[in-house]
C-alpha cells in the first residue's frame, strides 16, 4: 500500500462529516494526514484522536502555514469552505499539489461560490478534487468532482456529481476522456522547405505517395496526433520548429525548448530518448523505431579493379609461386653452364638469361626453344611445364568465374566500410551531426575524420543527393531507411536494387511521444497510443508510411554479368606500360648505336 499524506483544514464538523472523510480516505487507501486548522487546539486534538483510532496518522498546521515537502507519493488537502480565508492555502503551495496524485476534500455550503473560487487555480484534468455538500435531508451528503479541462489551454471548469453518502459511501469517479474541444499547442519539427503551400496544408493534406521525405516520421506521427484528437475530442494549434532540441548556450532549442518553456503542450514529432532531455520534458510512451543506416551498392570488386588479377591468389601464394619459379630458374641456369651435362649438339645459348626466358615462356604457355640432351634438364623442363599448366588452368578459371558471378557481400561492418575504397556521406540533419559530436565509438570517430569530414571536403548531403551518389556506385550514404528506400524504389533499376546493402552505424533507436513536464494530458496520450496499438491502427500507419527495402527481383537483366572495359583496363594498362618501355629501350639502343658509330 502506498503511503499517502493528507493536509486538512478543518472547522468544527459534525460526526457525519468526519465519517464521510474517513470513508473516502479508506476508499482511496490514505493512511497519512496533515491537518490545517482554523480553530482551537482542543478540537484539533480531538479530531486527531478520531483519525488515529482509524489508523490514519495526522499532523496539524494553521491555515497560513506553508506545508513542508514530504517523501510520500501523494499529498492531499481537505478544506472547509466556511473557514475565513480558506482559499489562501492555494497560494502557499506549489502547483504540483494540484495533480491527481494528491487528493482534495472540500466541504462547502455554497457549491457555486466554491467552484468559482477553485476555477481560478490550476486544478487540471489530472487533479482529484471532491466537493462535499450537505443535502436538506439529514445525514445525506452529495459528492462532486471539480476540475478544469485545460487551465492553460482554453478549457472549461467542470463540476460533476459523482456520488453520495448516507451512512455508506457511494462513489463513482468516471474517466475523463472527453476534453470537449480543448486547444493544445502542437509543435512539429519540419526541416524541409515547404513550397507553394502553407505549413498546415503540408501536414494535413500530404499523402504517403506524395511525400518523398518523412524525416524521423513526422508526417506519420502527426497522423497519430489526429487520431488522438478524435479519441479525446481535442483540437490543436500548430507551431513549426526546425530542430528536435539540442543544448545551445546552456538551454535547449527546437521542440524540447518549446516544451520546456511551456510554449507548447505536446510534441508533434517523435523524439529519441536522451537523459539530458528527460530533465525538462516527459517521455510518454514508445511509438516505433527509427533505423538510420549506411545504404550502399556493394562493389563487385571491393579492393578495386586493379586487384582483379591478383585477388584469386593470396599474397602468400603469390610469394611461394615467385620463389618457386626463381629457384627453378637459378637451378636451370646452373645446369646449363655445367659442362658435365653437355652432350654433342648442345651448342645453343647457355646463359642465365636463357633460363629465365624459358621460365617466362612456360608460365605464359608459349612453349620453349630450349633443347638439351641431358635427362636432368629435360626433367626440370617437363616439371616446369606441368606446374605452369596447372597454375594457369586454376588461375584462368578463377579470374573468369570472379568476373561473371555475383560478388559476395564482404563489406558487413563499420570497420569493413572504413577499410574499403568507398566514399562515405551522411544525411544533413541535426541528429546525425549531434551523434558524431557526442559519440565515443573509436570506429565511428575514425570514419568521420577519415571519410566524412576532412580538410578538403564535408560529405553532408540531402537525401536526394546522397541516394543519387549511391545509385552511381562507389558511395555509402547514412540515412533513415524509410527515407532512403522510398527514393530507391522510385529511381533505382532492378540491378541497382539487387546490389543494395546496408550497414549499421548504431542500433535502431526507439522514439517516443513527448509532452511538457508534468503535463495533465499525460495519461490521455499514453492510454490513447496503447489503444491505437491494440486496434491495429499503429500497424496500419507503419505499413502506409514506412518504406521497406525494395525486393530484389531476379530478371534476365539482373542475372547476367558482363565484363566491361573497366575490368579489362588492368591488362590494357600493363600492355601500354610494356609498349612504352620497349619504345624507351629502343630509343636508348639507337642512341647508343649512333654514339658508338661516330666514335
Amino acid at each position: 500500500m502506498n503511503l499517502v499524506s493528507m493536509i486538512f483544514l478543518l472547522n468544527m464538523w459534525p460526526i457525519s462529516a468526519i465519517s464521510i472523510i474517513l470513508d473516502i480516505l479508506k476508499f482511496k487507501n490514505i493512511e497519512n494526514c496533515f491537518i490545517f486548522n482554523c480553530y482551537n487546539n482542543y478540537n484539533i486534538v480531538s479530531i486527531q484522536k478520531v483519525f488515529n483510532d482509524n489508523n490514519i496518522k495526522v499532523s496539524s498546521f494553521t491555515s497560513d502555514t506553508r506545508p513542508k515537502q514530504t517523501g510520500y507519493s501523494k499529498i492531499g488537502f481537505i478544506l472547509d469552505a466556511s473557514c475565513e480565508f480558506w482559499n489562501t492555502t492555494f497560494g502557499l503551495i506549489d502547483e504540483t499539489y494540484f495533480r491527481r496524485s494528491y487528493t482534495w476534500l472540500i466541504k462547502t455550503d455554497n457549491l457555486v461560490s466554491t467552484a468559482s473560487i477553485l476555477s481560478k487555480f490550476p486544478f487540471e484534468i489530472n487533479s482529484d478534487v471532491i466537493l462535499i455538500t450537505k443535502s436538506a435531508e439529514p445525514n445525506l451528503f452529495y459528492l462532486h468532482e471539480a476540475y478544469n479541462q485545460g487551465f492553460y489551454t482554453k478549457g472549461s471548469f467542470l463540476v460533476t456529481k459523482i456520488g453520495l453518502w448516507d451512512s455508506k459511501l457511494y462513489l463513482n469517479q468516471k474517466k475523463r476522456t472527453n476534453l470537449t474541444g480543448v486547444v493544445l499547442k502542437c509543435v512539429v519539427v519540419v526541416i524541409d522547405p515547404i513550397i507553394n503551400q502553407t505549413f498546415e496544408h503540408y501536414l494535413e493534406n500530404t499523402r504517403p505517395e506524395d511525400s518523398k521525405v518523412d524525416s524521423l516520421h513526422k508526417l506519420k506521427f502527426f497522423t497519430l496526433i489526429k487520431y488522438l484528437g478524435s479519441i479525446f475530442n481535442f483540437s490543436y494549434e500548430l507551431r513549426r520548429t526546425n530542430s528536435w532540441g539540442y543544448l545551445r548556450n546552456g538551454s535547449f532549442d527546437g521542440m524540447v525548448g518549446t516544451l520546456q518553456r511551456r510554449e507548447a503542450d505536446i510534441g508533434g514529432t517523435p523524439i529519441f530518448y536522451r537523459s539530458d532531455r528527460a530533465q525538462f520534458i516527459d517521455y510518454i510512451t514508445s511509438t516505433w523505431q527509427s533505423r538510420p543506416c549506411f545504404i550502399l551498392r556493394h562493389p563487385k570488386y571491393p579492393g578495386g579493379f586493379s586487384t582483379i588479377y591478383t585477388r584469386p591468389l593470396t599474397d602468400i601464394v603469390w610469394y611461394c609461386i615467385i620463389a618457386t619459379l626463381t629457384a627453378i630458374g637459378v637451378t636451370l641456369g646452373v645446369m646449363l653452364k655445367l659442362k658435365v651435362l653437355r652432350q654433342p649438339g648442345d651448342n645453343q645459348d647457355s646463359s642465365t638469361s636463357m633460363a629465365f626466358i624459358f621460365i617466362f615462356s612456360a608460365v605464359s604457355q608459349q612453349g620453349s626453344t630450349l633443347n638439351r640432351g641431358s635427362l636432368s634438364i629435360k626433367i626440370i623442363i617437363f616439371i616446369t611445364f606441368i606446374l605452369s599448366l596447372t597454375l594457369y588452368q586454376y588461375y584462368n578459371a578463377t579470374v573468369v568465374s570472379t568476373l561473371l558471378r555475383e560478388p559476395p557481400k564482404s563489406i558487413r561492418s563499420l570497420k569493413d566500410l572504413m577499410n574499403s575504397n568507398l566514399e562515405v556521406g551522411v544525411e544533413d540533419v541535426l541528429y546525425n551531426k549531434d551523434y558524431f559530436k557526442r559519440t565515443t565509438d573509436p570506429l565511428a570517430l575514425k570514419l568521420y575524420h577519415r571519410k566524412i569530414v576532412t580538410r578538403s571536403h564535408s560529405n553532408f548531403f540531402t537525401p536526394d543527393e546522397g541516394m543519387a551518389l549511391v545509385k552511381r556506385g562507389g558511395f555509402a550514404f547514412h540515412v533513415d531507411s524509410v527515407t532512403g528506400y522510398k527514393i530507391m524504389r522510385s529511381s533505382f533499376s532492378e540491378r541497382q536494387i539487387c546490389d543494395a546493402h546496408e550497414i549499421q552505424l548504431y542500433p535502431p533507436q526507439t522514439m517516443a511521444a513527448a509532452l511538457t513536464k508534468h503535463s495533465p494530458y499525460r495519461e490521455h496520450v499514453a492510454i490513447g497510443i496503447r489503444k491505437i496499438y491494440e486496434a491495429g491502427l499503429m500497424h496500419r500507419l507503419k505499413s502506409i508510411w514506412d518504406e521497406p527495402k525494395p525486393p530484389c527481383v531476379h530478371t534476365p537483366d539482373t542475372s547476367i554479368f558482363n565484363v566491361t572495359l573497366r575490368e579489362f583496363s588492368s591488362a590494357l594498362i600493363l600492355l601500354g606500360f610494356g609498349v612504352a618501355l620497349a619504345v624507351i629501350i629502343l630509343m636508348a639502343e639507337i642512341a647508343i648505336y649512333e654514339y658508338n658509330k661516330r666514335y
